[in-house]
């Protein structure tokens, strides 16, 4: 246990780095690269120096003016940072520095956490020491990644377990049903439809092109539906002999949330992870819900921790070693261009997840 001490005086003399900020919100032109204070960690915290950093949609609402909580641009903040603001979400980081109360962390270590202050988007951030944790490989924590990423990979891996935990907890998935999936294509709709089929499911991918339906279908979809040149729920329909799905997994929200209800099989489930269409909540007319006995399930909030459980990390870090599970990468980009990658993404250009390096 090394603590308090800088690995290879790393950062002596330096007061400050480089991070991503915006001073407004608005759209990804508002990204500009800032010299701000390197932090400090507390007795409490470690220092890490970040290596790859995932976008996620959650900071593209937040750009725009919203919580991130819906993905409305429209919805009222909370709990944020005020402005100026450095963008968050998952990255792979080392721990450079340790706190002098830390005991459970160890310089060197590389971990796949969020929460970082002053945010992600920076060169070095400060994160609680309690919220890291490898575990064993028994049982892995909730900041382990699989021993054969590299950084990009671990953090391209970053939604692994919601997709895990939304498909077979929430859902309660299993072998031999049937599962539409959207946005297919997605940093996180690509681990979906992967371990659908480790499920031991039959899946429908959904996405906007060709190219991309041809990665979905190259991951192991047994059907696939172009979204802007066929009717989904028409198509599920025929693909299904007109009994529907038993799972929608719908992380767009807006009309995609509200004509899922027309495509799902008795019984069915519809797990709502998001609204990534950035139109907010969705309106669902509810006599499907009575005449078909369908469930809907929001995830979100504690569910987030609780898709990090040893038993659901082991499993996904033995599949991903095993090479049986794989992130796909849809672009890499330095700080400096961190607006081209929002863009991007707005785009719907990207397959994958898109990554952000220093």
């Amino acid at each position: 246990m090394i603590s308090g001490e800088r690995r290879s005086g790393e950062l002596e003399g330096a007061g400050t780095m480089r991070a991503v900020v915006y001073d407004e919100v608005g759209g990804p032109e508002v990204l500009h690269i800032a010299e701000v204070p390197t932090p400090e960690p507390a007795e409490d915290e470690v220092l890490v120096r970040v290596l790859a950093v995932a976008v996620d949609f959650i900071q593209l609402h937040i750009r725009h003016g919203g919580s991130g909580r819906i993905g409305s641009p429209k919805e009222p903040a909370y709990g944020l940072a005020p402005l100026p603001r450095i963008p968050g979400g998952t990255a792979c980081v080392e721990v450079v520095e340790c706190g002098s109360a830390v005991t459970n962390v160890e310089v060197g270590e590389r971990h796949l956490v969020g929460g970082l202050r002053p945010g992600s988007y920076v060169e070095y951030g400060v994160v609680s020491a309690g919220s890291l944790s490898l575990g064993t490989p028994d049982a892995p924590g909730p900041t382990a990644m699989p021993a054969n990423f590299g950084a990009v990979e671990a953090a391209a891996f970053d939604y692994a377990p919601v997709a895990y935990h939304t498909l077979r907890v929430a859902a309660g998935l299993t072998a031999g049903e049937t599962v539409l999936i959207h946005s297919a294509a997605g940093g996180t709709g690509v681990l979906a439809v992967q371990l659908t089929k480790h499920f031991g499911a039959t899946v429908i991918g959904v996405a906007s092109s060709d190219a991309k339906l041809e990665v979905v279908q190259s991951l192991g979809a047994d059907h696939t539906i172009n979204s802007r040149t066929a009717d989904v729920i028409e198509e599920t329909l025929r693909l299904t002999d007109g009994e529907g799905v038993n799972v929608v997994w719908d992380p767009v929200g807006g009309h995609v949330f509200e004509q899922s209800p027309r495509a799902m099989a008795e019984g069915g489930r519809l797990v709502s992870l998001g609204s990534n269409s950035f139109t907010g909540t969705g309106v669902v007319e509810f006599w499907s819900f009575w005449v078909k006995n369908l469930r809907l399930i929001g995830w979100g909030g504690r569910s987030n921790s609780d898709a990090h459980a040893p038993e659901i990390m082991r499993e996904l870090i033995e599949l991903a070693e095993a090479g049986r599970l794989r992130p796909v990468v849809g672009g890499t980009y330095p700080f400096a261009d961190a607006a081209a990658a929002h863009a991007a993404i707005e785009a719907r250009r990207p397959i994958g997840k898109v990554v952000l390096v220093p």
